[in-house]
């Protein structure tokens, strides 16, 4: 019986460390054969681990003069790996994150509901002591103004309950839930970078089958707006899912080419374009909606300061002020202290405690947590001008490298409006030709505004042209149906 263990019978995760160990020593890159020549590992093993440890330690791909694959790993060997004990606290966290979300509502629409509540029963007992005094003709003009009070405060209510319009019209129109808005209001919209990776990836696919197959780093930057470091790590993967292959023209013009995705039965479909990347919104809600959440938040803030203010003066302070606007807060002393049965200080204490410190420090929590979250979403929304301010100047960049004129850049709204306009943006835009160019020279002419020229990239240009020409697309043709088991089923 042999017992030989067969070569595409191996331990991934084995091999896959011996060869971070060989290319460590190697400077943390090497091709095929580096590999092979200090591990010992077979070509076979070497050559399927490879496209996994490009993926997962973000590697690059370059080719040599020869046309060897040249695999370098910049940012080391990390792998991330999630160990049960971070599972459990990944999952954790998403229960807290929920827990958290429900704590921030119930606070929001419970403390208003309570405040309300506590300002009606105030206006009653003032309506209740105006009519105790009818002798008294200031007294009655209070009651008067007891009940306008009390229509106002219903009335306020009654549109806040229907902030919607009709309920058949609320209905009909689908509108977000009111708790999903609070949420929204709170920590922003969801986040769907996948839905972007998806659609530059269809745009990748309809330009490669639009140019028979090959693609150019450059070409890449104009397409997603990434910058060169950014596109240089794409197409590595790309290259892995597609099954692409990089080359280098017989004039030293490196490209790519994805022979797989001219495999297609019938006609391709239209060309997908992709549009600039939408800005990070600060909601989706409705204005309305925003204002009726900040409404809510800022009558929990108003009552919460107004409980803070009373509650530090103690209670004799109050009594002694003969303020009305300590009315409301006497009220609801007299009623904690008999619902409790606490004596006025310790009811002090609790109001100033539940009623003044938590909704007034919950308040400006709920109100700090989108300021922060701006903060930030505004410097994501910078980075996605430039990605589409780039795309422009690449684009203009590779429709004539020979006379480039930058001044022909012009941002067509707010998503790719990088930078101020002015010297600002347009040194923003010399630095995009220069991150574009590459390592290519760069000639200048004219004393402004200036015109750039780039003669390699337009010596490379002609040669990709010559060379999407030259590409042989009858053999990557499905060709006719020779066996179909329908017929055979017939």
């Amino acid at each position: 019986m042999n017992t030989t263990k067969k070569v595409y019978d191996f331990d991934f995760e084995k091999v896959r460390s011996q060869m971070t160990g060989a290319l460590r020593r190697h400077g943390n890159q090497g091709t095929i054969a580096d590999v092979i020549g200090l591990s010992g590992l077979p070509k076979y093993q070497v050559e399927s681990v490879f496209p996994a440890l490009v993926a997962d330690c973000r590697g690059q791909m370059a080719v040599t003069e020869s046309g060897e694959v040249l695999y370098r790993f910049p940012k080391g060997f990390a792998i991330p790996q999630r160990s049960w004990w971070k599972k459990l606290l990944h999952g954790g966290a998403k229960a807290l994150a929920v827990l958290f979300k429900a704590w921030i509502l119930v606070m929001l629409v419970g403390y208003f509901a309570l405040f309300l509540l506590i300002l009606l029963v105030s206006i009653a007992v003032s309506i209740a002591l105006s009519f105790s005094r009818r002798d008294d003709d200031r007294d009655s003009g209070g009651g008067v103004m007891g009940f306008f009070l009390v229509s106002r405060v219903l009335e306020w209510f009654t549109i806040l309950w229907l902030y919607s319009g009709d309920p058949l019209e609320r209905q009909a129109k689908r509108r977000k839930p009111f708790h999903r808005a609070v949420f929204e209001f709170v920590f922003g919209v969801e986040d769907n970078a996948d839905v972007r990776e998806r659609m530059e990836r269809k745009a990748f696919v309809s330009f490669i089958r639009e140019n028979r197959g090959v693609i150019s780093l450059e070409e890449l930057m104009a397409l997603t707006g990434r910058s060169r470091e950014e596109a240089d790590a794409l197409v590595s993967r790309l290259m892995l899912e597609f099954d692409g292959e990089p080359r280098v023209s017989e004039a030293g013009t490196l490209n790519f080419f994805f022979p797989g995705l001219l495999l297609t039965s019938g006609q391709a479909p239209r060309p997908y374009v992709l549009a600039d990347q939408e800005l990070i919104p600060f909601t989706r809600n409705p204005s309305r909606t925003n204002g009726w959440i900040i409404f809510l938040n800022g009558f929990n803030v108003v009552f919460g300061l107004y409980f803070l203010s009373f509650g530090l003066q103690g209670v004799q302070a109050v009594q002694a002020s003969g303020d009305n606007l300590s009315l409301i807060y006497l009220v609801s002393l007299a009623l904690v202290s008999a619902l409790g049965h606490l004596d006025l200080n310790a009811a002090n204490g609790w109001l100033l405690t539940v009623l003044g410190w938590i909704p007034a420090l919950y308040s400006g929590f709920f109100f700090g947590i989108p300021l922060v979250r701006r903060l930030r979403e505004n410097r994501r929304n910078l980075l996605i001008k430039l990605k589409n301010f780039r795309r422009k100047v690449v684009r203009l960049v590779l429709k004539n490298p020979a006379e480039v004129h930058l001044e022909q850049v012009v941002p067509a709204s707010e998503l790719d409006a990088p930078g101020k306009p002015g010297p600002q943006r347009e040194a923003l835009k010399e630095q995009l030709l220069r991150e574009t160019a590459g390592e290519r020279a760069i000639d200048v002419s004219g004393t402004g505004p200036y015109v750039y020229s780039i003669p390699d990239l337009e010596r490379e240009k002609s040669d990709l042209e010559f060379v999407r020409k030259s590409t042989d697309l009858s053999k990557l043709s499905i060709g006719k149906v020779i066996f179909d088991t329908e017929d055979k089923l017939e």
